[in-house]
């Protein structure tokens, strides 16, 4: 019997001081959208995924609109210190899911089926590029369905690493730091999936390429990538996801229609 995978997102409010201590660290630009964004990530997983689960963590105060097409659960969480919240709320989740899971931001879209990569054996799958800062890009992670036991026992070392960082990591970084620093051994200098242990636990790694893609430049990320099943509108390529999502649909529409 084929696992279901459910994709889950994580969004909550934060103060006008905590979004400037984000900037602080990047340069990203303020979503001011933040629903439509996450609702846009749903549609397309659900697009390659029809039956696949779709749910949103966050904390017990933000508001969602009516008509969130989605599962919503509400933690106790540090609205202050949002990745560490995130990262929290991740192992929250774990801790009592079923089937297989699929983490995303809410500026991701799903542009291809992920169903194979579960038909390998791990625990966790977190996707890589050569980056020097940043070798492994949280914005997309996945755990197995058949070792959500192990994937939640990865998220625990995960999340103790992170919390040995200063206060400012919590706020943002610190969760890709502390994934750097679990694998300082590993060489990142390749292009293929491939698979290591880190304290007994089975993790694999998949490129960014096709599992995670953005273009070099943001100003690039207008084209079609029908490779990557997965394409990340990071930065300040926000602005081009809502514009490409609604020309993909219309694209299927009109193959559909011939």
């Amino acid at each position: 019997m084929t696992e279901r995978i459910t994709f889950v997102a994580f969004y909550m409010d934060v103060s006008a001081a905590t979004m400037q201590r984000i900037h602080q660290t990047t340069s990203t630009i303020t979503v001011t959208e933040p629903h439509c964004f996450i609702q846009t990530m749903f549609a397309s997983a659900r697009h390659f995924h029809p039956g696949c689960g779709r749910v949103i963590l966050s904390d017990q105060h933000t508001h969602f609109p009516p008509g969130t097409n989605a599962e919503i659960r509400r933690l106790p969480l540090d609205k202050k210190a949002p990745m560490l919240a995130r990262a929290r709320a991740w192992l929250a989740y774990l801790r009592e899911a079923s089937g297989h899971v699929i983490f995303l931001d809410n500026d991701i879209l799903i542009n291809g089926d992920l169903g194979h990569v579960f038909a390998e054996e791990f625990a966790v799958a977190l996707t890589y590029r050569d980056e020097r800062k940043w070798p492994i890009n949280a914005g997309i992670n996945f755990a197995h369905g058949c070792y959500l036991t192990v994937a939640a026992a990865f998220h625990e070392l995960w999340l103790r690493r992170f919390l040995l960082a200063d206060e400012q990591s919590g706020v943002w970084g610190g969760d890709q730091d502390a994934l750097r620093e679990l694998f300082s051994e590993v060489d990142f200098a390749r292009d293929d999936c491939f698979g290591c242990c880190l304290a007994g636990l089975a993790v694999r790694f998949l490129p960014c390429a096709r599992y995670n893609f953005s273009t070099r430049r943001a100003a690039d990320m207008v084209g079609q990538y029908p490779d990557a099943a997965a394409l990340h509108f990071k930065g300040r390529r926000k602005p081009f996801m809502l514009p490409y999502y609604q020309q993909y649909i219309h694209d299927s529409e009109n193959r559909t229609e011939k």
